[in-house]
């Protein structure tokens, strides 16, 4: 009846059956018992339907209109589930958009200016580690306090740089003033794993921020030599003497949360595929993973699969040479690195003729492989400005061959491979340019700006969009004679100078003179990505789980088989960010009955009659 007074005018909500009026409670727990078969508190559209129709017989509630419901407390795309929690908190939590802050977060998540072109892997850190601080004997820590934003708890040295993630969400903070920061913390880490291709991690709203005294002081997150002996001694397979007592140290973290092993390398596996250490933060060096934007099982593959060297600042390569600078820890800091480019190949590449371009023409093409990187040129050695991921589509409005290898040039700037020099397809061809694609926000990339005429038949115009510039394009002409045959046009319908005229956007003589702006990738002009040998690097900590037998059983299922780890990482990464939170199974010391009762007081008469009927039997 509520969520009907909520999306439907009152005139036309049915009156419930008699039946569904009797007693307070009575009702709804005898239906529950009797329609709940879920062992897991989730409830769905066949359940959820029973129940509504039982309660109200006027036929108001189809099953198109229960999924509505369950939509609205963040159900599991995949499995039309959602938790029996959230469901009833989304019917009784009138004031609040959630769905307006992801959105916000949404557009925040990407940017040229932070590591690898985006701040996602930064905010899930933040979360991991707010949330990391929980103790299942006391109730304490957690992520229910947002703690963090107090000088104790960000001071500990393993929460070092987080000052950045905190401060970028304050655009966010400032935009929904009414989410508190526990909320927006965690909520943006699930945007940030679901935008990066990993699961929809369920949210639940209701944390609230804490006061300075409930603060965690340093040494509850996990350090990444803890333990292992000084200096630089290692055993026969490489490993640095007191490995046990740091594995010893990893498992203590997680058991005082309450999580087991299995959670614990789930969480590090699906955590660490994500971002990059700094020496002027941590001390460490490098990115775990080659792409480091996207979720994957690149971690527990390439630990379980590659060859791992142990260094320090000061070490020297089998070529002789220094530690890579993207992966050379500070001085006093010991961390792997990965052999493998270190490594002759062990057999030569087929030799390959030179591909027909003719094959592949400019047009609208889809990314079928995991991920593609696009540089700044089509030299393979050019720096690598984005990556684009499987599914994605891009405009190609010039393609060409570079030894065994055919490369195409993005209309937002870049060049990406359609074909490698190995042959292996990377992009599909779906069809030939379509200017509803190529509309928009350009700007201007060329160095001396973008040349402007005054007609497609080539007059030059009056004046010149100046290099930077933006302006908006509503028309596209292809060029088919003379300078401008195969170039792209745009017609400017901004009122800026040159409104009105035909703005080169691509020739083949001057390559790309005005790139279209794409939200979430160029809104601001792309810079060079950092680390782009591939070098990857593993902390000591990281280690252990290849080297800890009951960690590695799992590191090994993950290795191989990366839907079982997106699944098994959603789970124990919602378990993480809940642990203390009212409505958390995991409720530090208190009974189910007094976690009912927390979540009750925010106002819900449900949860309120379960707590008083004696919920402990649910």
């Amino acid at each position: 009846e509520r969520f009907k007074l909520r999306h439907i005018p009152r005139a036309s909500t049915p009156r419930l059956a008699p039946a569904a009026r009797r007693g307070p409670m009575d009702p709804v727990l005898e239906l529950l018992r009797k329609y709940d078969r879920s062992p897991d508190g989730t409830i769905g559209v066949d359940e959820l339907h029973q129940l509504l129709a039982h309660l109200d017989r006027s036929g108001y509630w189809t099953a198109e209109k229960v999924r509505t419901v369950l939509d609205s407390a963040g159900a599991d795309s995949a499995t039309g589930r959602a938790d029996l929690t959230a469901f009833i908190r989304a019917l009784y939590d009138d004031s609040r958009d959630w769905e307006a802050v992801r959105q916000s977060l949404q557009r925040v998540m990407d940017s040229p200016e932070w590591d690898d072109g985006s701040y996602a892997p930064l905010l899930i850190r933040l979360a991991w580690h707010s949330s990391g601080t929980y103790n299942k004997a006391d109730g304490s820590g957690g992520s229910n306090g947002a703690t963090m934003r107090h000088a104790l708890e960000a001071a500990d040295p393993e929460n070092a740089g987080l000052g950045q993630a905190r401060q970028y969400l304050e655009q966010v903070k400032a935009a929904h003033p009414w989410i508190s920061y526990a909320d927006l913390w965690i909520l943006a880490a699930c945007v940030a794993i679901e935008h990066t291709g990993g699961p929809r991690v369920s949210f639940t709203g209701g944390r609230k921020d804490a006061e300075a005294a409930r603060a965690v002081a340093p040494g509850r997150l996990p350090g990444a030599e803890h333990g292992i002996d000084e200096g630089f001694e290692l055993d026969d397979e490489g490993r640095f003497k007191g490995w046990e007592k740091l594995a010893a140290h990893v498992r203590t973290i997680f058991g005082r949360m309450g999580l087991g092993d299995q959670e614990a390398v789930a969480l590090l596996c699906g955590g660490h595929v994500y971002g990059r250490c700094h020496t002027s933060t941590s001390g460490y060096a490098g990115a775990w993973v080659e792409n480091p934007t996207r979720f994957s099982n690149e971690y527990a593959a390439d630990m379980v699969g590659d060859k791992w060297i142990a260094v320090t600042h000061d070490t020297r390569m089998p070529d002789g040479g220094p530690v890579p600078e993207e992966v050379r820890p500070a001085p006093g800091k010991r961390q792997y690195i990965d052999l493998s480019k270190y490594e002759p190949e062990e057999d030569e590449q087929e030799v390959r003729d030179a591909p027909d371009a003719t094959a592949y023409p400019p047009g609208r093409y889809v990314c079928v492989s995991q991920w593609v990187n696009c540089r700044e040129k089509p030299d393979v050695e050019s720096a690598i400005i984005g990556r684009f991921n499987q599914e994605d589509a891009l405009s190609l409005v010039a393609v060409k061959v570079f030894g065994t290898a055919i490369r195409g040039l993005a209309a937002q700037g870049g060049w990406v491979s359609i074909v490698g020099s190995a042959g292996k397809t990377l992009f599909s061809r779906a069809g030939d340019l379509d200017v509803q694609f190529l509309c928009g926000r350009y700007r201007a990339v060329a160095p001396g700006g973008a040349p402007c005429f005054e007609g497609l038949a080539g007059e030059p115009a009056s004046s010149r969009t100046g290099a930077g510039d933006e302006f908006t394009v509503s028309e596209i002409a292809f060029g088919q004679d003379g300078d401008l045959q195969g170039a792209v046009l745009g017609k400017r319908a901004d009122l800026g100078q040159g409104s009105g005229f035909w703005v080169l956007l691509y020739s083949p003589s001057q390559g790309l003179s005005s790139e279209l702006i794409v939200q979430g990738y160029n809104e601001k002009p792309r810079k060079a990505i950092a680390g782009q040998t591939g070098h990857q690097m593993m902390l000591v900590s990281d280690m252990v789980l290849l080297w800890d037998e009951g960690f590695r059983q799992h590191l090994e299922v993950y290795a191989e088989d990366e839907e079982r780890l997106k699944d098994d990482f959603g789970r124990a990464f919602q378990r993480l960010t809940e642990l203390g939170c009212p409505w958390s199974k995991d409720y530090g010391p208190a009974s189910g009955s007094q976690a009912l009762e927390a979540v009750a007081a925010g106002g819900c008469p449900f949860l309120s009659g379960l707590a008083g009927a004696g919920a402990a039997e649910n």
